[in-house]
Parts: C-alpha cells; sequence; structure tokens
C-alpha cells in the first residue's frame, strides 16, 4: 500500500512579485498509483463551490480557486498588497483513495478536480455549489447550500441538498446499486436511459412530480389507523411517499423533495 502526502502552502513565484498577477490558487498533480481499477477522490470545502472534469489521462489534477479578484491598487504606507494563493491545500493518496482537505484560507475557495472518465466520487460543500460533467463511477454528492448539477455521468449517484436545485443527466444506470435525489428546498430534474428499469419511491410534499416515463404506481397506498374514539371511528391518510415501477422495475431509485417538483425524463 502506497501512501503519498502533498501539502500545498503559501508559495510565492517569481511572476507573483514581478508582476503583481492574479493569483488562481494551487496545484497538485497526483500520478496513478494503480491504473486497473478506479479511483476514488474524497473532498470537502466549507464555502465555495467543487467542480469536477475529466480529461484523457490517468492523473488527477487538483487545483484552488482565486478567493478574489485583482487587488494590487490596495496600499498601507504606500506599500502595495501582494495577492498570496491560498494555504492549506492538503492532498493524500492511499493506495487507491485520494483524499483532498481544504484547511485555513484555503476551505473558503473553490475546488476544482480534473480526472480519469472512470472515477468515483464523495463530495461535500457546506456552502457552495457541486458541478460534475463526465465521471462514470459511484459519486456521493452533498451541499448542505448550494445546486448540485451533474450531466453526462454514468454508474450511481447518491445527490443530496439542502437548499438549492439538483439536475442530474445519467447516460448509464449501474442496475445493481440503488440512486436517490433528495433537496429539501429545490427541484430535482433528472434526465434517464429510455430502457432504464427501476423500482421508485416519490416523495414532493409541497410539490407535484412530471414524468415522460411510464410509470406504474403501486395502489392502495393509504394507511387506515383507529383513534380510538367510542363510536369506532378511524381516519384514512394517504401517504406522501408512493412507490411504482418503471419498465417493469428492477434499480432502486428514490426522488425526495419538500419543496419544489420533481422532474423525470427519459433521454
Amino acid at each position: 500500500m502506497k501512501r503519498t502526502l502533498v501539502l500545498t502552502g503559501l508559495i510565492l513565484t517569481l511572476g507573483v512579485l514581478a508582476g503583481a498577477q492574479d493569483i488562481t490558487g494551487d496545484r497538485v498533480v497526483v500520478p496513478a498509483r494503480n491504473s486497473s481499477r478506479p479511483r476514488l477522490i474524497k473532498a470537502n470545502v466549507s464555502n465555495g463551490s467543487i467542480t469536477v472534469k475529466t480529461h484523457p489521462g490517468q492523473d488527477v489534477i487538483v487545483e484552488t480557486g482565486s478567493r478574489h479578484g485583482r487587488q494590487a491598487d490596495r496600499t498601507v504606507d504606500g506599500l502595495r498588497r501582494l495577492n498570496l494563493p491560498p494555504n492549506g491545500l492538503e492532498v493524500e493518496q492511499d493506495d487507491n483513495v485520494i483524499t483532498v482537505h481544504m484547511n485555513g484560507e484555503a476551505r473558503n475557495g473553490s475546488l476544482i478536480l480534473t480526472v480519469p472518465v472512470d472515477t468515483s466520487l464523495q463530495l461535500l460543500s457546506s456552502n457552495g455549489a457541486l458541478d460534475v460533467d463526465g465521471v462514470h463511477g459511484e459519486l456521493d454528492l452533498t451541499s448542505h447550500n448550494g445546486a448540485i448539477t451533474a450531466m453526462n455521468v454514468a454508474g450511481t449517484v447518491v445527490a443530496d441538498t439542502h437548499n438549492g436545485a439538483l439536475k442530474v443527466t445519467m447516460d448509464r444506470v449501474d442496475p445493481n446499486k440503488p440512486i436517490a435525489f433528495t433537496s429539501y428546498n429545490g427541484s430535482i430534474d433528472v434526465t434517464l436511459p429510455a430502457d432504464f428499469k427501476a423500482n421508485v419511491k416519490l416523495r414532493a410534499s409541497q410539490g407535484e412530480v412530471y414524468t415522460d416515463f411510464d410509470v406504474k404506481l403501486t395502489p392502495g397506498q393509504s394507511i387506515t389507523q383507529p383513534n380510538n374514539s367510542p363510536d369506532g371511528r378511524f381516519r384514512v391518510s394517504t401517504s406522501q411517499i408512493f412507490s411504482g415501477t418503471i419498465n417493469g422495475g428492477g434499480t432502486d431509485a428514490t426522488f425526495t423533495t419538500y419543496n419544489g417538483k420533481i422532474l423525470i425524463r427519459k433521454k
């Protein structure tokens, strides 16, 4: 088992000192140790976005975005301020797992990951959006306050945002693993292959569900409850979670929103 630890701290380059140019952040290239199987990348930020894009290579490229724009005109006692790159980026590779920590000032910046197509992701942003494009693998995406977008992905997706819209387009779905999409305050818009087979659970507490799939809802989803009154009356309530099948059933697929609508599109 090979473990590699890379720390990037406060770095000054000649170009920065000479030109007082904008700093776009730190950059770490993690070489492939075992390219025979996909890698897992774990990353989180506090106040920033995470963007993931693919490339044909086997290396993983980790970059931090700019924390602020050009401020070279700010002076103190006639001295010009240098826009220094954020420190605190930590990248660790343990076998085929790459962990990215954003410490110190870097926790408030954005993160850009360039990965091979076959890569699994565990991403978390406390206050920021997640944007993934073209990745094939197991995707676990969480944003407490921010939108989640995953386009042209394949494999499995579990996406959860508390405050933000969720939009996903899947080219292929792993039939052996569940998928789930949750937004507490925001709409869910998911596009799936036309031959997608699923057992679905749907919940839209304050919204509606729209789809061009032929969804067969399970009948009789009301709940009868005695109210223990002397006259023997009872109450019938309807469950807020509806279940059904798409194309005869298959993958477990859950769609949940509390304030928003659910759109399930056929690709």
